[in-house]
This record gives structure tokens, sequence and C-alpha cells, in this order.
């Protein structure tokens, strides 16, 4: 049982996380059986571990799966727990890997834009990212539908059939509307609501619209703890972090090498010395008197420091006149 530290010293027991869900009252044992995963980006060894040891009722993947193979093959040997997904903006760089989530048998526990009840939590998922030639909140939206876009483009931009692979991890307006119109317990999303600095309102009005009481996101590959925003908690699943529905981390998060790097580099960028200006242009005057010393475009009498002889034109060596050229 977890404690919390009273004003007075005093330990009371913290009270139970529930949620309701149709109106019966969710325990926090059940909350312990969903876990969340951050963006695997290819790599599913701790979430197969995670489900071998605790054997979860569902798992929930926010978004950016990149599998090298069928999601068929890399969850063949599961069979107690249901596995469930939002796609990534980073899902539709491929025809293989388009082919390899969304041509598999899990691809119609797909979360995006919709509602559902999972294992008696009502999970509602907004997979993909904004993108500016679609829609960039707080802006209004360029094309407010999927159908609107290849009406405006043609179906020459098309693919398969329907909307550009790229555009299949975009948030449309259309979709975002139309689910915000559900009820929801949970919200998960890729995008990061706007406690984050790199976060959207628009995502806080969602979920304050669903009458959630919990919001997860990946994509930042951070992992945050935002506490209570509007009713909800909060919560940032770092790079391949899982974690359930009542806040424990099962498997810690990876570090973000991209992110490390950058700092290192930040940190061992060479400082430049500023000279004084005077230096600066007794250097300047020395380079540029040893760079015109004994040029032939430069009469003796015209050197740096000294005064120029006034040259007359009846001085000027005379080439003859130009008619004759």
């Amino acid at each position: 049982m977890r404690y919390r530290r009273t004003f007075y010293g005093r330990r009371k027991s913290r009270p139970p996380l529930n949620i309701s869900s149709g109106g019966q009252c969710i325990g926090q044992k059940q909350l312990e059986k969903i876990f969340l995963c951050g963006d695997p980006h290819g790599e599913f060894k701790q979430i197969l571990s995670a489900i071998d040891e605790y054997h979860p009722d569902a798992v929930i993947i926010l978004g950016d799966l990149t599998p090298e193979v069928s999601l068929d093959e890399i969850f063949k040997g599961v069979t107690h727990t249901k596995i469930y997904w939002i796609p990534g903006n980073h899902d539709t760089d491929s025809d293989l890997i388009y082919d390899r989530i969304w041509r598999s048998k899990y691809a119609i526990n797909n979360l995006h834009g919709k509602v559902l009840d999972v294992c008696g939590v009502k999970v509602a998922g907004l997979g993909g990212v904004f993108r500016g030639q679609i829609w960039m909140p707080p802006a209004e939206p360029i094309y407010n539908s999927p159908g609107e876009f290849i009406k405006k483009l043609g179906k020459a931009t098309t693919w398969r059939g329907g909307l550009p692979r790229r555009h299949r991890s975009t948030i449309f307006h259309s979709v975002f509307e139309k689910l915000q119109e559900s009820k929801a317990d949970v919200l998960v999303t890729h995008e990061a609501p706007s406690v984050h600095s790199k976060g959207f309102e628009c995502l806080d009005n969602l979920a304050s619209k669903l009458g959630v009481k919990y919001f997860f996101h990946a994509h930042q590959h951070e992992c945050k703890n935002y506490g209570v925003i509007n009713g909800y908690v909060a919560k940032g699943i770092g790079l391949r972090g899982v974690i359930d529905l009542a806040g424990n981390i099962i498997v810690p998060a990876q570090a973000d090498l991209r992110e490390t790097e950058n700092k290192d580099f930040v940190e061992k960028k060479v400082k430049v010395k500023k000279l004084p200006a005077s230096k600066f242009r007794r250097i300047y005057k020395v380079r540029r008197d040893k760079h015109w010393k004994g040029h032939s475009a430069w009469p003796k009498d015209m050197r740096f420091g000294t005064e120029p002889r006034v040259v007359f034109q009846s001085q000027l060596p005379d080439h003859g006149s130009r008619e004759g050229k």
C-alpha cells in the first residue's frame, strides 16, 4: 500500500485511484492490468518481457512502432494480452513500415479517432501529428477532412486510391471534431498537451470535452509526470518506456541518444576568444601592409601611411588616340 506524509508527520494510506466508467467504479487492480508503451522505434523486447512477467490484460502502444517485421510475427506468442496502438509520425515513412502495421491482424485495434472499451476502461485515441500542410493549431485548418484534401489536389497525388501515405499519420480537423463528441476515461495521443513546451492547447480542450481522468502521450521521448491538470492526470511516456494506467513504472524509459549527443556538442563547443578592438585593428594593419608590400598596383608613394603624390595628366604615358583602335 502506498503512503503519504501529512502535515503533522503522520502516515495515512493514499486513497485508491478510481475512475468511473458507465456508472461502475474501476479499482486500482484493474488500472494496473493495462500497460502503456512509449515509442518502440523498432524494438519490442521490453514490451514482450513485460507481458511475460506481469501478464497484463491489454497493452496500448502510443505510436512510432516502425517494426522491422510484421506485427503478426512480433506478437505471435502473445495469446492472453490484447494489443492496441495508435500511429506515430514515423509509421508512414515507407511502404514496408506501413504494411507491417496496417496489413497485420492488429490493424483493427487501431485506436486513432475512436473510443474503444479496453478491458472495462473506455480509451480514446488520437494518433499521428499536426502538420502545417493540413492543420497546425492554433491556426485554422487548411484542409478540414481527407476527402477535401484529395479533392483539392486531385487523384494524381493519391496513394493506393486514397490519402498520400505520409498524411495517413496526420491529424485532420474532422477526425478531431468527431472524437470530442464522445466520452472516455482515458485519452492516449502521440502529440503532447500544452503543459509540454512543444504541446498543443487543443488537446487540453479535447481531454476536457471527453471527460477523461487520465491523459497519456509519447512522441517527445521524455518521461514526464505533469500532475493534475484541469481535473485529469497528465503523463508523458519516454522512449521505449512501459507504465500502467495507475502510473507505476514497469520498464524504465531509455535515454534519447540524439538529445544526449546534442547536449555534448553544446558543452564541447569551442568558445572563440574575442580580441579587443584596438588590438584587432593593429593586427589587421600589419596583415594589410604585408599583403600590399611591393604590389605593382600600388605606386611606391601611395603605400599606406604615406601621403599620395599628385600626378598631373601631362605626366601620364600617351597611349595614342582611341580612333585608331
